[in-house]
């Protein structure tokens, strides 16, 4: 077929065209004129309650049941869907808003919705290959459950999948990210945004601030008036930074110097340091989160054969206001369990984590109606500071065992 009668019927404008133009043919190629097998109701119903959302399942099925009718009647509708799994799945394209089609009108969320079920076999072949319990590839579906709950959110109360969110699901197909209890974990090196941690063989904590970033006068991050930024400057055995405090918070008025003959790097360049992220959906009290962790550090090491040093998170959950604005809830409490630092800001606009409590990110949070108590704080942390941020913690796999009662704040010694 065509690309440009396709995009006509599908009403895409140019930026589609352009984006799928390298790639057409071979899309065409595979798609054999086929409707695709996950593009039926019994495909549907088989994968839709891994979701863990029971509460929406007879609406999905209804909605679904019209798109998979349209599709079975129109080739072109069943390449446009074919078009999304491949473009999202095989080709590992990130299907950005230019090729979403209104022609489904307030069904188009159920699409990307069946699309984003179409993952379900290639994540569970990863699992396979790896000697990875079922288990874990079933649970990686609890992703689009979030997912469906947030579409809702800034869609009338639609159930549905944002289009641009499809290239999440790859991480799980390439066997880079794990749903392991509450949380998933993304697998990479150190990130580039992470403090540079050391520590003696008394177990004492040296954290220097990443080099580059850029502070306030209270020690976060910043967009603007920047008071100063990080530096790193090394002398022989000795490294000398900014160090940062397990509240969260750069001690921008002090030096740090480590002497490298007595504490040692925590982790080695080749050493895997997974991320944490925290799908939305479900409720994430601190007993969930540090089985989290648990399990995953034997995850790591029973079936990819790794052993991990230290996880990372960098979160608008972690927003250091939540302790001050909600000191009591599962996010604060989260917080004070774990060293915390100052983490880069995504984006320009102050928005941070508004997209997950909102559906959206492109207004003042005090713009829209507040109908959950987590919309109703961020909209306070807003009208008193102006801004919603992220903030990062790190937590080394050894002191899992020792963690409660705010261990690292009130029990862990650090310079």
């Amino acid at each position: 077929m065509d690309l440009k009668i396709f995009c006509s019927r599908m009403e895409l404008g140019e930026d589609a065209q352009v984006l799928l133009k390298p790639h057409w043919e071979k899309i065409v190629e595979n798609w054999e004129g086929k409707i695709p097998e996950f593009v039926s109701l019994e495909y549907v119903k088989k994968y839709l309650p891994l979701l863990r959302i029971p509460d929406e399942e007879e609406g999905i099925l209804t909605r679904a049941g019209k798109v998979i009718e349209q599709c079975q009647n129109n080739e072109v509708y069943s390449l446009y869907m074919f078009t999304l799994y491949y473009g999202a799945f095989v080709l590992k394209l990130q299907l950005n808003p230019a090729l979403g089609s209104k022609v489904w009108g307030e069904d188009e969320g159920i699409v990307y919705l069946i699309a984003s079920l179409s993952s379900a076999p290639l994540i569970a072949e990863n699992c396979k290959k790896h000697g990875i319990p079922e288990r874990y590839a079933a649970d990686a579906l609890q992703w689009i459950g979030g997912t469906v709950m947030i579409y809702k959110l800034s869609h009338n109360n639609v159930p549905g999948h944002t289009l641009s969110q499809l290239y999440w699901l790859h991480h799980h197909i390439d066997g880079e990210l794990y749903r392991i209890g509450r949380f998933e974990y993304l697998i990479h090196p150190l990130p580039e945004w992470a403090p540079l941690i050391f520590r003696n063989d008394e177990g004492v904590l040296a954290v220097l601030a990443a080099p580059g970033m850029k502070f306030d006068a209270g020690g976060l991050v910043t967009l603007k008036d920047e008071v100063v930024e990080s530096t790193i400057e090394e002398d022989g055995d000795f490294i000398t930074g900014i160090p940062c405090s397990p509240d969260g918070f750069a001690r921008i008025n002090e030096t740090l110097t480590i002497d490298r003959r007595e504490f040692k790097p925590v982790c080695a360049p080749w050493d895997i340091v997974p991320s944490i992220h925290i799908p939305g959906g479900q409720r994430m009290g601190w007993e969930e989160a540090l089985n989290s962790m648990k399990e995953a550090k034997d995850f790591f090491k029973r079936y990819l054969k790794r052993e991990i040093p230290m996880i990372v998170c960098g979160s608008w959950i972690l927003n250091p206001a939540l302790e001050k604005f909600a000191p009591n809830g599962n996010m604060a409490k989260f917080r004070k369990e774990l060293f915390c630092v100052p983490m880069i800001r995504w984006g320009t606009e102050g928005r941070d984590g508004m997209f997950f409590a909102f559906g959206r990110g492109d207004v003042d949070p005090t713009e829209l109606p507040a109908a959950n108590s987590i919309q109703k704080l961020l909209q306070e942390i807003f009208k008193a500071e102006g801004t919603l941020r992220t903030g990062a913690m790190f937590v080394l796999t050894e002191d899992l065992d020792k963690l409660g009662n705010m261990y690292y704040r009130t029990q862990q010694k650090f310079l």
